[in-house]
């Protein structure tokens, strides 16, 4: 018996009956403690399941900059005092204009509705407010305001992965924008219905409606930063391929431009998605560094979101690595963000 204590991987055991011979073994021998690595390993797995939650947020955090008020919202703003706090205020401010055929101040109130329950992640309600904006708006003649709510329920839409009725909507904006003879309303059309047909999987349709027809026209407007999202947009249907050396090369252009025009609103998620691509293709030294650049870009935008998702991945890397002082920083500095973001304890 004494060859079998020194399986004792604990060191508790000092002495047993020998003389026991009741059910089960004559001793009990405890698996080894888990080191420290493996705990911080078990953590990395247990977080895994919140990374969609993150990315999610992401898009989230995207669309509300992409959704637009009416034109003619500043005219009704007598109508909002006080502002309603529910979407059952935001209902009855609309079906009182309603009532009163006064289908202007109708689809603005239930545009700005709409825009108040998706910040409030009320999905259901956004998307009637958004059609309901949008049957109204169709009894006037207001095409600049057609358009801007086609162009919000094409965003939504997209977040949502509803991706027919966003090509539907983007489609409508794109006949609005033909008419207007904008460049740059032309080109938001085409970058949404690239979208919207990437997300159904058509992606050489996506493909050529960025690069031939959203492009250009950004070119021709001269407004760089969509041309810059757009870049961002074309990466991220080659990412959806695994198609990561044209991801890459797009994201590059992207980054270059952004830095000629001194437009570092993007710098950070160009960064973030250029870490990801080396993440993803295996070239963990360089993800590591272009992660670490991302990470004072966000910082210096006070871009919380994005910070953690840069963390979330960046930990992932370092663990991979086998650099688990940097994983175990990385992930307490994750915990530290994530609470504040979400009110955890």
């Amino acid at each position: 018996m004494a060859q079998e204590a020194d399986n004792d991987y604990t060191g508790a055991i000092k002495k047993y009956d020998a003389s026991f011979s009741g059910i089960g073994p004559e001793v009990y021998f405890l698996p080894p403690p888990k080191t420290a690595n493996e705990i911080l390993a078990e953590n990395y797995t247990e977080k895994k399941s919140f990374s969609k939650e993150i990315a999610r947020q992401l898009l989230f955090q995207r669309l509300l900059l992409q959704l637009k008020s009416t034109n003619n919202v500043g005219h009704f703003r007598y109508l909002l005092n006080p502002m309603p706090a529910t979407a059952s205020a935001w209902n009855d401010a609309v079906e009182l204009q309603k009532k009163s055929q006064n289908w202007i101040a109708g689809y603005a109130l239930a545009n700005e509705a709409a825009l108040f329950s998706i910040k409030n992640d009320d999905n259901s309600r956004a998307t009637e407010f958004l059609y309901d904006a949008l049957s109204l708006s169709n009894r006037t003649d207001n095409k600049d305001d057609i358009a801007t709510i086609n162009m919000n329920i094409s965003n939504f839409q997209l977040y949502r992965g509803d991706f027919v009725r966003a090509e539907e909507s983007a489609q409508n904006f794109h006949s609005y924008a033909m008419t207007s003879k904008s460049y740059l309303e032309q080109a938001n059309a085409w970058l949404l219905i690239a979208m919207a047909r990437a997300g159904q999987g058509n992606f050489k349709a996506a493909e050529n409606n960025i690069i031939r027809s959203a492009i250009p026209l950004f070119n021709k407007a001269k407004a760089y930063e969509g041309k810059i999202f757009a870049w961002e947009m074309l990466a991220e249907i080659y990412f959806k391929q695994h198609k990561l050396t044209e991801a890459q090369w797009f994201l590059l252009q992207a980054r270059d431009l952004a830095k000629a025009k001194k437009l570092s609103s993007e710098l950070a998620e160009i960064e973030y998605l250029l870490a990801a691509s080396k993440q993803q293709d295996g070239n963990y030294k360089v993800a590591v560094k272009e992660f670490i650049q991302a990470a004072e870009l966000a910082s210096a935008e006070n871009n919380k979101q994005l910070s953690l998702a840069i963390l979330d991945k960046l930990g992932e890397v370092y663990l991979v690595m086998k650099d688990y002082p940097s994983a175990d920083q990385t992930y307490k500095a994750y915990l530290q963000l994530k609470n504040e973001l979400y009110n955890q304890n």
